[in-house]
C-alpha cells in the first residue's frame, strides 16, 4: 500500500513530537546533573569548612618545632649525634608544618609571607646546624645552634610576636629519652 500524503505528515509529526519530546527529557535531566553537582560542590565546600576547624593552628605546630629543636641541644651536648640529626630532620619538618597551616601572619600593616623567610632560614641557618651535626662537633654545633635560635627570634619579630625570644635551653622537653650513645 502507498503511504498518503496525510499518514507521511503524520508520521513526521509523530516523529518530530518525539525528537522535540527527547530534547526536553535530555534538557530536563543536564538540568538535574547540573543541580546534583552544584549540591555536591556545596556539601563539599561544607565539609571543607568543617575540616579546617579540625586543624591546629600554627602556634600547636611550633610547640612540636619547639620541643624538637630543644632535644636537638641535648642529644648533640651528649655526643648522640644520630639523634642530634633526627631532632634536626624534626625540627625541620614541623616547621614545614607550621608553614602548611599558616603560609602567612596577619600584621598590624598587612601581612607576613612565611616561606622566604624559612628558605633563608633554611638555606643559611638551618644548613650550618647540619654541617655541624654532619660533622660531629660540638663547638660548631652551639655557635650555629645559638645562631638559629636567634634566627627563630628574628622571624617572631618580624611576626609582630618579640615576646617569643629563643634561647638555648636548660632542660631536655623529653624527659623518657636517653639523649647519651
Amino acid at each position: 500500500m502507498k503511504p498518503t500524503i496525510a499518514g507521511i505528515f503524520v508520521r513526521r509529526a509523530v516523529v518530530l513530537c518525539a525528537l522535540l519530546a527527547a530534547g526536553g527529557a535530555v534538557e530536563c535531566g543536564a538540568a538535574e546533573e547540573v543541580s546534583s553537582v552544584e549540591s555536591q560542590l556545596a556539601a563539599l565546600k561544607a565539609e571543607n569548612e568543617r575540616l579546617k576547624t579540625l586543624l591546629p593552628g600554627q602556634s600547636h605546630a611550633m610547640i612540636d618545632v619547639a620541643y624538637h629543636f630543644t632535644n636537638l641541644w641535648f642529644a648533640a651536648d651528649a655526643g648522640n649525634w644520630p639523634l642530634a640529626q633526627f631532632y634536626l630532620n624534626e625540627t625541620r619538618n614541623r616547621i614545614g608544618w607550621a608553614l602548611r597551616l599558616s603560609p602567612s601572619r596577619k600584621l598590624s600593616n598587612g601581612e607576613l609571607v612565611l616561606q622566604p623567610i624559612f628558605d633563608a632560614f633554611d638555606a643559611a641557618l638551618l644548613a650550618n646546624l647540619r654541617k655541624a651535626v654532619a660533622d660531629k662537633d660540638l663547638r660548631a654545633f652551639r655557635s650555629a645552634y645559638e645562631a638559629a635560635a636567634g634566627g627563630c627570634t628574628g622571624c617572631h619579630v618580624a611576626s609582630e610576636k618579640p615576646y617569643l625570644h629563643i634561647v638555648p635551653p636548660k632542660s631536655a622537653e623529653a624527659q623518657v629519652v636517653q639523649f647519651a650513645p
